[in-house]
């Protein structure tokens, strides 16, 4: 790459510098540098700061810059973009700060200045920023700004509104983000799905695009349109099956449209990129129950158990497998996780009460009293339990109270009429 510099006639240090930088001989380069610093005169020194900054060489770039800053103060521009590069914000707002308002250079501190706030997560400065840079510009990457500003702040109105101003295509070009995309997400947020399905449908009509094929999907299974939604998973799957984390959603819709091997499959499909996906697993074995393939059912739960941050979900679902298979050992065994779900533990009070454990069974029964009591299943049980320990009086009013949700129970009420 060639500097281009504005004189010609000689062969200036800055053009040596270059010539070096090309033959990647760095230690004349930096010869060079330290000479052009003491004999070129500015405004070449500018152009060499500016050519050394695009190759990313900054530093040199930095006391080029700071060599020549009060000469041509429009270079604390690129000092603050170099020193935010550093990590140092605060001497790039030092940099932005000597630019005055009367400058031509005072839009472009205007909207670096914006940047580093964005970045420091004071978005509500950067907007302010943004909105008097506009009163100076109706630059288009200023109105996509604001427009993202508004979008992270969850202003949604005014982020549809500044996106609306914006040419999807040119602004697709330039930065690679669809303003149909972002418009759809807007109304997504704001409750209005038709909305939000017209423009994700046209951003996804010009150009594909797996993140908006994904959004359009998830939308349209959220509104219950399972084969418009499975259309645009399907494209996913057929066109980036790399995108990360698809399957599930695609494996719920599957299901809603009664599609259980299919769905099961899509799993399936997840689980072998990412083993330790929990959702993934518990899916994968309720699809597996329901197609009756409990030792399937059984062993994704196993896999999930120890991945799991919370697996009272999934030592529920173990036990209620248990006790339909009458495995009751192993699901005693699972008392070993110091399960909190109640029903998880009613479980297992259950299968001590088949192992002709009636001592540990009618311990957790007490301990769960208080938690079912309205569940009229347990309030039955827990009664001819009471009455099997001699708690007469307080079976009878446990009794009672399942009576009061199930009325018509004849046997209860035989129960009851022994007293």
């Amino acid at each position: 790459m060639t500097l281009k510099l504005k004189d010609k006639n000689t062969m200036l240090n800055s053009e040596k510098m270059v010539a070096s930088i090309e033959k990647q001989d760095l230690h004349h380069a930096d010869k060079y540098l330290k000479k052009a610093l003491n004999e070129d005169p500015a405004e070449v020194l500018v152009e060499l700061a500016e050519y050394l900054e695009s190759i990313g060489f900054l530093p040199q770039a930095q006391e080029i810059y700071e060599k020549v800053r009060f000469d041509f103060p429009e270079v604390n521009v690129n000092l603050a973009q170099i020193a935010a590069e550093d990590g140092n914000i605060e001497e790039a707002f030092l940099y932005l700060d000597a630019i005055p308002e009367e400058s031509e250079d005072y839009l472009s501190a205007l909207i670096v200045k914006a940047d580093l706030y964005q970045m420091e997560g004071l978005t509500d400065v950067a907007r302010d920023k943004l909105l008097e840079a506009s009163q100076l510009s109706d630059d288009s990457l200023i109105i996509f700004g604001l427009a993202e500003m508004e979008f992270e702040l969850g202003n949604f109105e005014q982020a549809i509104q500044y996106y609306a101003k914006l040419d999807n295509r040119d602004l697709l070009a330039t930065t690679g983000v669809s303003t149909y995309e972002r418009i759809g997400k807007s109304y997504a947020s704001l409750g209005k799905f038709e909305a939000a399905r017209e423009f994700l449908e046209k951003a996804i009509e010009i150009e594909y695009n797996d993140t908006i094929a994904f959004e359009l999907a998830t939308l349209l299974y959220d509104q219950e349109e399972y084969q418009k939604a499975n259309f645009y998973f399907k494209q996913i799957e057929t066109m980036s099956s790399d995108f990360e984390g698809y399957e599930y959603n695609y494996a719920l819709s599957l299901h809603a449209e009664h599609r259980t091997e299919e769905a099961l499959r899509m799993t399936q499909q997840g689980i072998s990129k990412n083993a330790f996906d929990v959702q993934l697993l518990l899916l994968a074995s309720q699809l597996s129950y329901e197609l009756h393939d409990t030792q399937s059912a059984e062993s994704y739960l196993k896999q999930a158990l120890p991945l799991a941050e919370d697996n009272d979900e999934i030592v529920l679902r173990l036990s209620a497998l248990y006790l339909e298979e009458e495995r009751f050992d192993d699901l005693v065994a699972l008392a070993d996780y110091e399960v909190d779900s109640v029903l998880a533990r009613w479980n297992i009070a259950r299968a001590y009460q088949a192992l002709d454990d009636e001592e540990e069974a009618f311990q957790i029964y007490q301990d769960l009293s208080k938690d079912l009591a309205d569940n009229p299943e347990f309030l039955q049980d827990y009664a001819y339990i009471l009455r099997e320990f001699g708690y007469r009086d307080q079976a009878r009013v446990t009794a009672e109270k399942y009576l009061a949700l199930v009325p018509d129970d004849v046997n209860m009420q035989t129960f009851l009429e022994d007293y």
